[in-house]
């Protein structure tokens, strides 16, 4: 009984029932395999590490195409802001111009200003040189002690220093009528708010206000455009402190030239009167006044030292020619004003010893 029993395991046992050449032929296919070359494991992990290589090279020229795109995309979007900034700006410009344009009372300009400044002075020039020897000398020498006492016109025995200087002298004259009565005025000869202005123009400085320079503005604009109403309070008051300097101009130069001005007048017509000149020479600089309020910079004269100082290339042109020594006297002032960036310089006519 145990033996049949213990046949049957063995019946039922896996092994029992693979054949066995099966379990040989497995044995020799383990066997048959080659094994792989170091050299093959080598060239396998070069390649594996070479595609890791090259995917992350993909990878960073994808990151790198992304970035150009980015950056494209930027570059456009900054030149849009740009164009869109720049018509923005020329727009502010060009109501900035015309805002400045509505407060100027005329279209003039530093350039235009200087150019008026040396036409007004070739005017007093050539009216001065028609009366050329036309000078009483001692009523002139009288005129000119009198009205510069400080200045060293005549030499020991009281002859003036250098009789050619009459002219230039008489020029001095007219110029210092100019700049008392017309240029130095704190708005405009002949009104009644110069004072007034003046005052507040300096309360507005010592409390660190640019305002007065819009005031200015302002009151130039106002004179400019009053001056077409001739018949208005403002225009006839213009006129009055005109001629009260005219006559003072010219009852100047009618005692320097003595009696030629009084008797050619005279006998001519009023329009070729010598009177007539001084007006003209009143006229443009009461326009020119204007043009000079109207500006953004304050133009002004430069004082000078006559008999002290020496003579500045800079500021100053000597009527010879001459670049240094010292000056005897100023015949017109420098006009300067403004700054380094918006500067403004009429250089002026002098004297020298």
């Amino acid at each position: 009984m145990a033996t049949q029993q213990q046949v049957e395991s063995l019946g039922d046992s896996p092994s029992s029932n693979v054949p066995t050449s099966a379990h040989n032929t497995t044995d020799s296919n383990d066997k048959d395999q080659p094994d792989i070359p170091a050299e093959a494991e080598e060239l396998k992990r070069q390649l594996d590490q070479l595609n890791m290589t090259i995917s992350k090279v993909r990878q960073e020229v994808t990151t790198q195409v992304e970035k150009k795109q980015q950056l494209q995309s930027d570059l456009e979007e900054a030149r849009r802001i740009y164009q869109e900034r720049e018509s923005e700006y020329s727009n502010i410009e060009h109501n900035f111009f015309q805002l400045t344009r509505a407060v100027r009372a005329t279209d003039d300009d530093l350039s235009t200003i200087r150019d008026s400044l040396k036409l007004l002075k070739y005017n007093v020039s050539r009216v001065v040189m028609t009366l050329n020897k036309k000078a009483d000398k001692e009523q002139a020498k009288a005129k000119f002690i009198a009205t510069w006492p400080h200045l060293s016109l005549v030499d020991n025995q009281g002859e003036l220093v250098e009789p050619s200087h009459i002219n230039f002298l008489a020029e001095k004259l007219i110029h210092e009528h100019l700049v008392l009565s017309v240029f130095r005025c704190p708005v405009y000869p002949g009104l009644e708010i110069n004072a007034p202005f003046a005052a507040l123009s300096q309360w507005f400085t010592e409390h660190g206000s640019n305002f007065s320079v819009r005031l200015r503005q302002q009151l130039a604009l106002i004179l400019a455009k009053s001056s077409k109403a001739t018949d208005s309070d403002l225009s006839m008051a213009i006129q009055i402190e005109k001629k009260r300097i005219a006559d003072l101009i010219y009852n100047d130069l009618a005692d320097i030239y003595s009696p030629f001005i009084r008797e050619n007048d005279a006998q001519v017509s009023e329009e070729k009167s010598y009177y007539a000149k001084v007006t003209d020479i009143l006229d443009k600089a009461f326009k020119l006044a204007v043009a000079i309020r109207g500006q953004e910079v304050e133009i002004t004269t430069l004082d000078l030292e006559e008999g002290k100082q020496e003579i500045d290339e800079e500021t100053m042109v000597e009527v010879r020619g001459k670049t240094s020594g010292i000056i005897r006297f100023c015949v017109c002032p420098a006009f300067v004003g403004g700054d380094g960036e918006h500067g403004f310089l009429e250089k002026g006519k002098v004297v020298v010893v």
